[in-house]
């Protein structure tokens, strides 16, 4: 058995006032079911969730103004009491990145741009109540409504693993962080400019290239990594779903992930208000084949693949799915274009989930 660490937005979900209830909650994962929901901790918009990559520790990010990092002590039984907490520079902390060494732990700020870093013990705690760094960014892009200003939505590794890479939705740039002694890190500008009103969100990162799922422009760019200049280049682009608009106002393309299929590597990416997952394959040098999309019910915010499952966050439904991997996997080429198809999914409950991790 598998267990899961559920973020949550409040019920009424994001854009709602915070610290109405919502919290941390726990799920278990066994052949493919989830099963056993219940909610740990009460906490403002616990957005994201990460754990460290040895010990029994996660660290929450609340999704609020002032920004808060809570971090818990789990356990497959319980999640004790917080054990500590750095209340952060600006406002609407919405992704955690914790450094493959666990040195230090990094934090963006979508309501204000910032990127945090904490620096992390050997015990996986905060090296004291602040942050040692605070990095700011300015500028804006052509949507006044989403790009008045910066927006630091997503941070990954470069491939090199060199630089701490952040997507930021308001000034649809890629900025760039070189990581130095004890995971802190120095500011070398911005690695990729995308076109004006795109809205980088998310990335995955495959050998030299860099997959980013663009938020407002509905494009998923492909980016190839110079290892000596530190930049990246768009070389390819395409629609990130050709299913239509099912529910919502608007289409806002969410998360991506990269998996190992038996004939090659697959691109799964969550699509909002279309209200699926898109499955694209992966040609050996790095092109992408758009195959086809899957029901994932209303408003799929985020998804991990965990064992033999894709579990996704269902946000406005209320409920988090579990998917057999291997179905996902083995889906045929769309019938007709634009078509949707459905696959069979154990589901529980769960208030305005947004995030989800695996121990």
């Amino acid at each position: 058995m598998t267990t899961l660490w559920v973020g949550t937005y409040p019920a009424a979900g994001l854009g709602a006032p915070v610290g109405q209830g919502e919290g941390v909650w726990r799920l278990s994962l066994e052949a493919g079911r989830v099963d056993n929901a219940s909610q740990l901790t009460t906490q403002a918009a616990p957005s994201f969730v990460a754990r460290h990559p040895v010990l029994p520790i996660l660290y929450v990010v609340e999704e609020a103004e002032p920004t808060a990092l809570s971090v818990l002590a789990i356990g497959a039984d319980e999640v004790s009491s917080e054990v500590a907490r750095v209340e952060l520079v600006g406002a609407y902390g919405c992704h955690i990145l914790v450094a493959a060494d666990a040195s230090a732990l990094y934090v963006c700020n979508y309501g204000t741009g910032e990127l945090v870093a904490l620096r992390l013990t050997q015990e996986g705690f905060p090296l004291s109540d602040h942050p040692q760094q605070v990095w700011p960014h300015q500028g804006s892009g052509p949507r006044s409504d989403r790009q008045e200003s910066s927006h630091a939505h997503f941070a990954c590794m470069s491939p090199d693993g060199a630089h701490v890479l952040v997507a930021d939705l308001g000034t649809d740039e890629i900025r760039r962080y070189r990581v130095g002694e004890g995971g802190l890190l120095s500011d070398e500008g911005i690695a990729a400019t995308l076109p004006a009103g795109s809205g980088p969100r998310h990335m995955a990162v495959r050998g030299e290239l860099l997959y980013v799922v663009c938020e407002l422009d509905h494009r998923l760019r492909t980016l190839r990594w110079d290892r000596q200049s530190a930049t990246a280049d768009v070389i390819a682009e395409q629609q990130t779903t050709l299913a239509p608009q099912r529910t919502g106002d608007a289409t806002y393309d969410a998360h991506i992930a990269l998996v190992a299929g038996r004939n090659g590597d697959v691109l799964l990416l969550s699509v909002r208000g279309v209200d699926v997952i898109s499955v694209f394959d992966v040609a050996p040098e790095g092109e992408l084949t758009y195959r086809c999309a899957f029901d994932v019910g209303y408003w799929p915010r985020y998804f991990a693949v965990v064992d033999d499952s894709v579990v996704v966050a269902v946000e406005r439904g209320h409920e988090v799915r579990a998917y057999r991997l291997d179905s996902v996997l083995e889906l045929p080429p769309e019938s007709e274009s634009g078509a949707v198809a459905t696959l069979e999914y154990t589901a529980v409950k769960v208030i305005s989930p947004a995030c989800v991790v695996a121990t």
